[in-house]
């Protein structure tokens, strides 16, 4: 069963199957019942457990899995992968009664990607998944969670799943977010407060704050309970965030040239988790962040281009 003694970090939330076809033209499909030829197709795997997962995995952490496949080939795809790179699969659900969440990407030329989703096993994620898993949890230094806006079962029962870990654990807690997430005020207040670390995307945390600015955003969720770090992804821009005695902008490492902004978030948040778990401070982390981010973006795929964390300082 569980192969480490310890675990530096656990990734909670979405695993599925992607599909990435390069380049799709939308504009310009082929006529219906034709066919049209492209670059490439590659199945890889996606969401925050995987690329969080592997990102961290790549860059020298232990890692542990708590999410659900389904009993088919995608899923044995997904656990298959995860072992590849050494992550511990023991908090994984084999899920008979739905398929493995699994993804169409079409990226077109300039790396601009749409999806056709299916959301699979997905649709059966419990806070009870994770809660049951408290033992694997225990070992554990940092529980990375995702997506809000994506689980909508669970969101629900996220300020008792916190509040239970805080109880139970001396985990610190990351919540990370995608998709246009809907939260009401009232939700954030329910969960924010056992929240260590939250830094949605600048369209994301607009969304969730009917603010424009990140220091409004950042204010906002401070004054929804939010207690430790917070801040703001800015894309090609870096990121600004609070540790709750000072605030600043980091700023994004120059990229060449963007191939694939596949999974760049996910490689964010594993940066920021390693500075984190290295002992950096919160500036230093989104240094780290911002760098493991640019690789990300060099090379097909959400994890491709990841190196080891002493690439990154």
């Amino acid at each position: 069963m569980s192969h480490h003694k310890h675990l530096d970090v656990i990734v909670a939330g979405i695993a599925l199957t992607d599909i990435i076809g390069r380049p799709v033209d939308l504009k310009n499909l082929p006529k219906r019942g034709a066919l049209k030829l492209i670059d490439s197709i590659t199945l890889t795997t996606g969401g925050n457990v995987s690329n969080v997962g592997i990102d961290l995995a790549k860059l020298g952490f232990n890692v542990g899995a708590i999410t659900r496949v389904g009993n088919d080939s995608l899923g044995r795809y997904v656990t298959q992968h995860y072992r590849t790179f050494g992550i511990d699969t023991e908090g994984v659900i084999i899920d008979a009664r739905a398929q493995t969440s699994a993804t169409i990407v079409n990226v077109d030329r300039t790396g601009e990607r749409t999806f056709l989703h299916t959301r699979g096993c997905m649709k059966n994620f419990r806070s009870a998944d994770v809660l049951s898993r408290l033992a694997l949890l225990q070992k554990a230094r940092m529980l990375a969670i995702g997506y809000l806006g994506l689980l909508p079962e669970t969101e629900k029962d996220f300020g008792r799943l916190f509040r239970t870990l805080k109880e139970k654990t001396s985990l610190k807690i990351l919540l990370d977010s995608a998709a246009s997430p809907r939260v009401t005020p009232r939700a954030l207040r329910s969960f924010l407060p056992y929240v260590d670390f939250f830094v949605p995307s600048y369209e994301e945390a607009m969304l969730m704050s009917g603010r424009s600015t990140p220091e409004s955003i950042v204010e906002f969720l401070r004054r929804s309970g939010a207690p430790h770090v917070v801040g703001v992804k800015l894309g090609a821009q870096g990121c600004y965030l609070s540790d709750g005695h000072r605030a600043a902008y980091v700023k994004a490492q120059k990229v060449r040239r963007v191939v694939d902004a596949t999974g760049a978030g996910d490689a964010f948040v594993a940066g920021f988790i390693a500075g984190t778990l290295k002992g950096m401070d919160v500036f230093e982390s989104a240094r780290v962040a911002n760098a493991v981010a640019a690789s990300c973006v060099s090379a097909v795929g959400a994890s491709t281009a990841i190196r080891e964390l002493q690439n990154y300082f």
